[in-house]
């Protein structure tokens, strides 16, 4: 075997060794491929990152012996591999968005960090305009402050019976991984509602964790209510109406120096009136256009979503930018095997350190709206 020399500077040789699970991590600088043992060809492995390819700068992964004894076989961690990953990826829209959109940023090693700190700046003064460029220019210097945000860590447990194992390695079957689904889902569920705001803000060490709904910087505004309280349409409400709300919420975020280009996200309610006739409620004008449709020809405006994790009547109006927001990629979404407890369950794992980073300049100033629809009236009113 190739002897490459690892990240921390150990050989191979020395990190195919044995211990519990806090060992192990702590021993391989916290890459959870460590608590992923696998059995191939009567033996043990793990894959490891053995360290990099001189050409390309790419990481070199191998398949290691271990000491520690493997309960799955390569195949079944394939599986739940690909059942876990199956079963994340539509409930991460909000989150796989904001990387899709170039919002990602990649924190190495972040299972061995707690905190991560960053800075804001304020603006400088502008640029001087001369004929020669011999005149002395503001040579001012921007204020800085520091800020921090927690790193947790989001995940599931599951666990499989001995009996179950020995019976899918006798039958020559793939184990059962829907239950391995099950936790992926709840796993990344979570991972929306922190990113949106819903669930509570994680604090740690004097810093938080924000979503769009409790980012405390954010804009907020109150939109005309389309419904009664009995849930019917309110006649006198059109879509002209949310669409000029619209325009006064795009007007406000330029007003912060937040131009776009914004995504409008919105609650599952909104779909009914999104969906529908643009000139709706307009007397003998009808059009081939929807009020979503519409919407999506304002200058500056990417995207119209639905979002069934935001509460009924939630509107938020975001600028899909680095200064406004970030998607923190510490650990995708991974299985490792967990310590086991009484010798007859194998315990597992579902983890991930997918986290929203909401930002705001020195002034304060964000590229969040955060819109909320008006009580609704009495009908008969």
């Amino acid at each position: 075997m190739s002897n490459y020399v690892t990240s921390t500077g150990v050989s191979v040789g020395d990190i195919a060794g044995s211990g519990n699970v806090t060992s192990l991590l702590l021993q391989n600088n916290f890459d959870p491929r460590c608590c992923r043992p696998f059995l191939m060809n009567g033996r043990s492995y793990l894959s490891k990152q053995v360290g990099f390819d001189v050409k390309t700068g790419k990481p070199i992964i191998q398949n290691v012996p271990t000491y520690n004894a493997a309960t799955l076989r390569r195949e079944d961690w394939i599986m739940i591999d690909r059942a876990v990953v199956t079963a994340a990826r539509p409930r991460l829209r909000f989150f796989n968005e904001l990387r899709s959109a170039g919002l990602n940023v990649d924190l190495p090693n972040a299972l061995g960090k707690t905190v991560w700190q960053y800075e804001r700046q304020s603006n400088i003064t502008g640029a001087t305009v001369s004929m020669d460029g011999i005149r002395k220019g503001d040579a001012d210097r921007p204020m800085y402050d520091m800020e921090q945000m927690p790193l947790p860590v989001i995940h599931k447990d599951f666990s499989f019976s001995a009996r179950q194992i020995a019976v899918a390695r006798n039958s020559n079957s793939p184990i059962d991984a829907s239950t391995a689904a099950a936790a992926s889902q709840r796993v990344a569920e979570e991972v929306e509602k922190l990113a949106l705001g819903v669930a509570e803000s994680y604090t740690f060490g004097g810093g938080k964790v924000y979503g769009l709904l409790n980012y405390p910087s954010r804009l907020t505004r109150v939109f005309t209510n389309p419904w009664y309280s009995n849930g019917e349409r309110n006649p006198n409400w059109t879509p002209g109406i949310l669409h000029k709300e619209i325009l006064a919420s795009r007007r406000a975020l330029s007003d912060k120096q937040h131009y776009g280009p914004f995504v409008v996200y919105v609650s599952s309610d909104f779909d009914e009136v999104l969906d529908d006739d643009y000139n709706i409620g307009t007397a003998g004008v009808s059009s081939s256009i929807t009020l979503r449709e519409r919407l999506g020809k304002v200058d500056a405006i990417k995207a119209i979503r639905t979002s069934e994790f935001l509460p009924k009547g939630s509107l938020i109006m975001l600028e899909m930018d680095q200064n406004t927001i970030q998607a923190i990629t510490g650990l995708d979404v991974t299985t490792i095997q967990w310590q086991t407890e009484g010798g007859f369950e194998i315990h597992f794992k579902v983890l991930c350190m997918l986290l929203p980073r909401l930002k705001s300049d020195f002034y304060g100033n964000c590229g969040i709206m955060h819109g909320a629809l008006a009580p609704a009236s009495d009908s008969s009113a």
